[in-house]
């Protein structure tokens, strides 16, 4: 794995989500893997309890049924913001990295706020011909993150 194709990945994720193609989100990931979003203190103190998560490809294809078909919320655009990607070491198979994320709404009639500031913890491996996430760790900031946190990190 190279970093070009390790950014590569990372902007193609990012305007995945970005452009709302959220039935294509689950691909960024391997069949059997964990995807949480989590509040810093949870995830320091070692405890699982996470704002969103799923462990398999299969519960991320739910989410999405979720968010397209079933729930009822305001329209909105995000933006998904990375910086200080960095390749941490290997992990198995794969890499471990590490990325500064900022994600920010805007309401059609509200100006933009941030839901979400914080650190992912990734593990991205090569699979069925390219890369994919095999574990993403999206821990944020803020002990109180607002309830219009829908969409994937």
């Amino acid at each position: 794995m190279t970093r070009d194709e390790i950014e590569a990945l990372t902007c193609a994720y990012l305007e995945c989500l970005d452009d709302l193609r959220l039935s294509e989100w689950p691909g960024f990931f391997t069949e059997a893997c964990s995807y949480r979003v989590i509040p810093r203190e949870n995830f320091e103190a070692g405890r699982t309890l996470s704002t969103i998560y799923a462990e398999s490809r299969g519960m991320l294809a739910d989410r999405v049924t979720g968010l397209t078909r079933t729930q009822m919320y305001a329209p909105r655009h995000c933006r998904r913001f990375v910086s200080g990607l960095r390749i941490v070491g290997p992990e198995g198979d794969g890499l471990r990295l590490r990325s500064n994320v900022l994600m920010v709404q805007t309401l059609v009639d509200k100006p933009s706020e941030i839901v979400l500031s914080g650190v992912a913890h990734d593990v991205v491996v090569r699979d069925e011909g390219r890369l994919r996430y095999r574990e993403r760790v999206v821990v944020f900031d803020s002990e109180m993150v607002p309830n219009s946190l829908i969409y994937p990190a």
